[in-house]
């Protein structure tokens, strides 16, 4: 048996009002639509629900168990569309983002709080990780977005430029760099601290290196895990220099608290 529920609300209708015409009124339908919805009601249950009058509509012995209850369902589905709308205006899309060190630290903060004035139905959680376990969340569908610092290649995975940012080399302040520009032999005489071979930033330098004729084992390389802070601290105190995002440093660079000097090709 399939019960109508708004053929409930109908027959509802018709018993408060007292009338198919008032019902009609009420619900914007047709006073035939009425009736028809009360005669399914009626072919539904196999039994006479309405008894009409002189003085209006009369409820059947039939008739008034139906009400009872399209009246408990009545209240029912208002609470439940209540609560549905009420659930629908707390609730808040959440969108999982990975992002490599230097990108999540430097870049991403201002980026997520513009998005957040703009989007306040929208949270975002964040994770800090590096390329391998940033694609592979990606892959698994455990994140939404990723940024990363070389480009993913996957069939699986949209490819977008977010942001097109120079890698600058960055020295301490007092550092005094060649007019012309750093050269490979001067690369040969300084200490460069590079990230681990996790995060996406080695692979461009190792190939930048690589280009220009320079084998990593050649060079004063201290490979340093941690954070880009860690990194910046030793460059200012003239341990050794580094390779930046300049949005990463823009601040020291402008502050005076560290230097970016030119290569030469």
């Amino acid at each position: 048996m399939e019960i109508d529920l708004f053929g409930l609300e109908v027959f509802a209708a018709v018993v408060e009002k007292g009338s198919f015409t008032e019902a009609a009124k009420s619900l914007h339908l047709t006073q035939p639509a009425i009736t028809y919805k009360i005669k399914s009601l009626e072919e539904t249950f196999a039994l006479r629900l309405l008894k009409r009058g002189k003085t209006g509509v009369k409820l059947t012995p039939a008739g008034e168990i139906l009400y009872r209850y399209a009246k408990r369902l009545s209240s029912t589905c208002a609470a439940l569309t209540k609560e549905m709308e009420d659930y629908q205006r707390g609730m808040k899309d959440v969108i999982s983002i990975g992002a490599c060190p230097m990108v999540g630290e430097f870049i991403l903060p201002s980026v997520c709080e513009a998005f957040c004035k703009g989007h306040p139905e929208v949270d975002l959680t964040i994770e800090i990780s590096y390329f391998p376990p940033i694609l592979e969340g990606l892959l698994s569908g455990d994140l939404d977005i990723g940024f990363l610092e070389i480009q993913a290649s996957h069939k699986d995975i949209i490819v977008e430029e977010f942001l097109d940012e120079p890698f600058v080399l960055v020295v301490a302040a007092g550092f005094s760099p060649p007019q012309e520009g750093v050269s490979v032999e001067d690369f040969k005489k300084m200490r460069i601290f590079l990230r681990d071979e996790a995060v996406g930033i080695r692979a461009v330098l190792e190939e930048f290196f690589r280009k220009r004729g320079i084998r990593l084992k050649d060079l004063d390389v201290i490979t340093v895990s941690g954070s880009n802070e860690a990194i910046k601290k030793m460059i200012k105190e003239g341990m050794g220099d580094s390779f930046f995002l300049k949005e990463a440093v823009k601040k020291d660079l402008e502050t005076g608290r560290l230097k970016a000097v030119p290569l030469k090709d």
